[in-house]
Order: C-alpha cells, then structure tokens, then sequence
C-alpha cells in the first residue's frame, strides 16, 4: 500500500518502493523459514530476461562510459532477478496474506490517484503548501523552470512537473481493478473496479503526458477486446510486441521520409520526436548487430543534438540528452539487432505466460502488457532507475492479483463453494 502510493505521488521514490517491497518479502520469508520458496525452475520468461539483460551487461565492455554502463546494467538484472525472486514467493503464499496484499494494492493506489486528481484539480496546491512549509528556496528544487517564485515563496508550477507519475497510474491501473476483483465482495467488486479505471482514466487524460494517454486507451481496448476474444487478442499482442521491437527502426525512418515530422495534422510535440528517432535510427545503421553498448546514448546524446541542430539549422530541437524516447529503438541503438532479438523474445515468451493464466486474469494481464508496451514504446529511457524499478514492481503487483483471481475463480467453480 505504501509503495504503490508513494510510486504515485512520486515516480521518483520507485527505487526506494521496490526495495522496501523486496526487503518486506525476504523478511517474511526469512522469519517464517520459507525462503527456499524464492527458489523455482526458471520457464522461458526467465531465461530469455536473464540473457536480454546479461547481454546488456557484457555490452558494458564497448560502451562510451563502460564502468556507468556496467552499474547502470547490474542495477537492471538485479531488478529483474528480485522481480522473479518476489512471484516464486507470491506463487506460494498463504491466501490470508496475499488478501492483505491485494487489499494494500488497490488501496494505495486508490490514495495516489486521489492525491494526483486534487493536486491537477487545485494546480498543486499540496505540493505548493509542503514546499513552502518546508522553506525551500530557489535551486533547491529542480528543474528550476518548472517553479515560479515571488517574495522567496513557491507560487506556481507548471503542470509538467506531475507527468512522470502518470507513467506509474498508467500500468498499475489494471492489476489494481483485478486485485479488487480477487478481494472485494462480488456484490461491489465491479462497482468498485469501474470507479477506480474511471477516476484513473480522468486523471490521465486531464494530465500532460500524452504517451500515458494512448497507453490507457490501448490497455483499456485490449481489456475489452479480450474479455470476447482473449485468445485472438493474445496473438495481437505478440504481433504488436514483435512489430515493436523489430519493425521499429524501419518504420522510424519510413515515418520521416514520408515527412510526417511536417505534417499539420501531427502534434507538433509528436513531429519532433519523429526528428529524434529518425536521427537515432541512423546512428543505429552504423552499428546495426550488436550495438554501441549500453546506456552509451546518455553520452551521445548531446553530441547527437548538437550535430542535429546544426544540420537542420534549427537550434530550438528537443535534447535528445539521454534516452531516444523510445526503449525499443533505444535497444537496437545500444544493444542493437542481438539485443532487439532477445527483447523480441522475452516479450513473446511473456505472453505465452499470459494466455496460460486463467480466463478471468488475461484481460488485465492483457491490459497491463499493452499499456506497458506503448508506454516503453515512446516514453523515458530504458537504464533510468525509477523507470526499470516501475516495471520491476509493476510484474509483482500483477503477480499478486493474478493469484488472488485465479483463487478465486477456482473457489467459485468448486462444487463445494456455498456461493
């Protein structure tokens, strides 16, 4: 609960949240004796994760900055491995606890986004009245442009400032509906689910990200859509996950050589960022199999920008600084075409993990997925660690809703079940 709600006040606390979920599951492990439950037989999602992300760690070796790239990596598969190590210890917890778990879930994403709708509705008024109960000052708070200052005071500040917490409302949003399908009383379980994809849904569309706005309306078709036709909708999304991880870099430089970058109809926000991946995708031609290593596009990407500006006589650009906007074109820049295969694989062996789930959790599992996709697809830079810790965290609140709806689909279908 205090993890999901602090992730959405602040995407930036993500890497402390994850870490006091993971030090909560190894103590409860630890006192009751049960960590050897941590351990399991690794499937097809493990193993291709496990070679996607040691396969970014050897890229360290001919990265620009390799010791940055090295920790940057380390950091990734550790996420990745306490993520894995977390689901073993979901996949066999007490009922009881997992209801707790479930209820903290929901809950606490319930108070973040109650938190984010009154900080939208009033223009941040709460984080406005701590800062200045707090007696900041100009350059305590970064980036300064976003604040407005009179008289030593924060009076204003920008609406930008609140995007990134939308990424975390974005893919928490469906395993929070089904954790109240798995724990609710069924009277108002849907009810309540309802409520919360709205009040989300409000929230996100009436912020300023629009990556988080098309991954929620993705998710939510996908929801729909697979609540008729989960297993047509399956294989739409492993479609939609190789289409965005190898038709990226073709399809990047297509979208600006039909000069979409130009086109009125194309937000103009959405038209630079076709400038970024198209100069990106070209850098990536020129070390087309195996990359220029990991996280090596923090230091480019200046570089990058500056030869950008120059030869399109523009010097106004957006930075392309750390991250091409994009984790999937960002893969075939640093780890290129063996990385772009191995992501290829790991996604299509997740879904296969999703469609083996039972009927009632694919549609969220679904939802979370395609949000997940569109939000990697054009959004912050895959090595950041509040972004690697939100997809870490984001696989154990799905794991632990997935188990308390297939619980309870299974006590429904009993023939000992009282109803």
């Amino acid at each position: 609960m205090v993890a999901v709600a602090a992730a959405l006040v602040s995407a930036k606390t993500l890497p402390f949240c994850f870490g006091l979920v993971l030090a909560s599951f190894i103590a409860a492990a630890l006192t009751r004796g049960r960590l050897g439950d941590a351990v399991s037989r690794p499937d097809s999602v493990v193993w291709y994760l496990a070679a996607f992300l040691g396969y970014a760690v050897v890229s360290s070796a001919w990265a620009l900055v390799p010791s940055a790239a090295l920790v940057t990596t380390v950091y990734g598969g550790l996420i990745g491995a306490a993520a894995v190590l977390m689901l073993h210890l979901i996949g066999r917890e007490d009922r009881p606890n997992l209801l707790h778990m479930g209820e903290g879930l929901w809950m606490g994403f319930g108070a973040g986004l109650l938190y984010l709708a009154i900080e939208l509705a009033s223009g941040q008024g709460i984080k406005i009245f701590l800062y200045n109960l707090a007696e900041l000052q100009p350059g305590d708070l970064a980036p300064p442009q976003y604040f407005t200052w009179s008289d030593g005071k924060i009076v204003a500040i920008v609406r930008e400032d609140l995007t990134r917490s939308m990424a975390p409302v974005t893919i928490f949003l469906w395993p929070a509906a089904a954790a109240i399908m798995g724990v609710v009383p069924r009277r108002c379980a849907a009810v309540l689910s309802i409520a919360l994809v709205l009040s989300a849904a409000a929230v996100i569309l009436g912020a300023w990200h629009e990556t988080s706005k098309g991954a929620f309306l993705v998710g939510l078709a996908v929801f729909l859509a697979a609540r008729l036709a989960p297993s047509v909708i399956g294989r739409g999304a492993s479609v939609f996950w190789i289409l965005a991880c190898l038709g990226v870099l073709p399809g990047v430089l297509l979208a600006h050589r039909l000069a979409l970058h130009e086109a009125p109809w194309i937000q103009y926000s959405a038209q630079q960022r076709i400038i970024i991946w198209n100069d990106t995708a070209e850098q990536v031609l020129k070390s087309p199999l195996f990359g220029v290593g990991a996280r090596t596009t923090y230091f480019l990407g200046p570089s990058m920008e500056r030869n950008l500006a120059r030869s399109t006589g523009n010097e106004q650009l957006p930075k392309l600084s750390t991250h091409a906007h994009s984790v999937f074109l960002q893969t075939w820049f640093e780890l290129g075409l063996a990385g772009a295969t191995l992501l290829t694989l790991f996604g299509l062996a997740l879904v296969q993990s999703i469609m083996a789930l039972a009927t009632t959790v694919r549609p969220y599992a679904l939802a979370t997925f395609a949000s997940a996709t569109v939000m990697a697809a054009s959004s912050y830079g895959m090595w950041q660690y509040w972004y690697l810790a939100m997809f870490g965290l984001c696989a154990v609140v799905l794991g632990v809703s997935a188990r308390l709806l297939e619980d309870r689909t299974r006590a429904s279908a009993s023939p000992h079940n009282d109803g």
